[in-house]
């Protein structure tokens, strides 16, 4: 027999059952009227601007079987889904992690018909498990756009447009984007010989800017000085055009990393003359928290947001792990952030009058 329900009725004299215990889950937001109304108007603007440029909407189902969507995740982010049974078919469903893996499975699958390319747009919240003590959200709400069926450096640039363009609209003064191409770095290290173990490891230290790590796996992967010094000098080169002249001086003639940097010197020469040069700064070390990004690859940063407020990049295999590859790019904001973003650089520190106090979060107590 299941337990008796807790009451919620307090007498006087009695301790209320609740008094010591979470009302929220850890990472999970009760957003209330005046800040509702705050953040759907920022997903509006947001969703507003990527439907006049011609991206069509997407709504995405909220939990995807396990074995079908496991193809387009990595095992990392597999272990951070929230996954429970399907009473129907028995087979194990998972809340949805990446809207990403959820488009490229839908188009290859011809849900999406043959025409290409595709521009699409979503809002959305994904879900994610992150240790309490990470002090992370698991639910994220998210807006973004997908360009599928492209690849060239005008799709490429026209991403990083609109997400400029989406930014400014809901009243971001001030960002800085950070710019690279995977393929740079990972051409060092398949140069240098590392395993595909230790080059997953060299990725995420080089991610992380972690050098002495970075150089401890090089070790470990006994790769020789001469290629070591390149490697470790790649995750610090940022800055303006002059990393693209120091990354050929370390490419050294090396067909795939110096194809990565080709392709990145088209998009940032798009860039700086449509006028957004100082928005930008290349990273040579620059990657995203997927593997599925084998391009062009960008973060968005603001004053007074210790982390990114989105990003995005190329994607050109992903829809393959489904089907055939279909050359993509992408973005996603993070809509919570995006919105201290906006309060950090508001006048009166909130976006919209809207303060984060008008927000419950992450295991709010009952104090009364």
């Amino acid at each position: 027999m299941p337990p008796a329900p807790l009451k919620t009725r307090v007498d006087l004299g009695q301790t209320h059952p609740l008094r010591d215990r979470s009302l929220v889950p850890s990472g999970m937001a009760t957003i209330l009227p005046a800040a509702a109304k705050q953040v759907r108007a920022l997903e509006a603007q947001l969703l507003g601007r990527l439907t006049s440029r011609g991206y069509d909407e997407i709504i995405l189902p909220t939990f995807e079987y396990l074995d079908v969507l496991t193809p387009g995740l990595e095992p990392e982010l597999i272990e951070k889904c929230y996954k429970f049974a399907d009473r129907t078919t028995g087979r194990i469903l998972l809340l949805r992690p990446d809207a990403t893996a959820q488009i490229a499975r839908t188009v290859a699958m011809g849900m999406m018909g043959a025409q290409l390319p595709l521009r699409l747009a979503y809002r959305t919240s994904v879900f994610r498990y992150e240790p309490e003590h990470a002090g992370r959200d698991r639910e994220i709400f998210q807006v973004g756009a997908e360009h599928i069926g492209a690849d060239d450096a005008g799709a490429d640039s026209e991403m990083l447009i609109l997400m400029i363009e989406c930014l400014k609209q809901v009243g971001l003064r001030s960002f800085k984007i950070s710019l690279g191409h995977v393929g740079f770095f990972k051409g060092l290290l398949i140069r240098a010989g590392l395993s595909p173990a230790g080059q997953k490891r060299a990725e995420q230290a080089a991610a992380r800017k972690d050098l002495p790590r970075l150089q401890e796996i090089l070790s470990s992967e006994r790769v020789t000085s001469r290629y070591a010094t390149s490697i470790l000098e790649a995750p610090e080169l940022c800055g303006q055009v002059e990393v693209l002249a120091r990354g050929r001086a370390l490419a050294k003639g090396d067909r795939a990393a110096v194809q990565a940097l080709d392709r990145l010197t088209m998009v940032y020469e798009t860039l700086c003359k449509a006028g957004h040069q100082d928005a930008f700064l290349l990273d040579l070390g620059e990657f995203r928290g997927f593997d599925y990004y084998d391009g062009v690859v960008f973060d968005v940063f603001a004053d007074g947001v210790g982390v990114e407020l989105g990003g995005g990049g190329r994607y050109d295999h992903l829809i393959g792990r489904f089907g055939r590859n279909i050359p993509s790019t992408g973005f996603a904001l993070n809509v919570d952030r995006l919105f201290r973003g906006l309060q950090a650089q508001s006048p009166d520190g909130a976006a919209g009058g809207t303060d984060a106090s008008k927000r419950i979060r992450k295991g709010s107590k009952r104090t009364s």
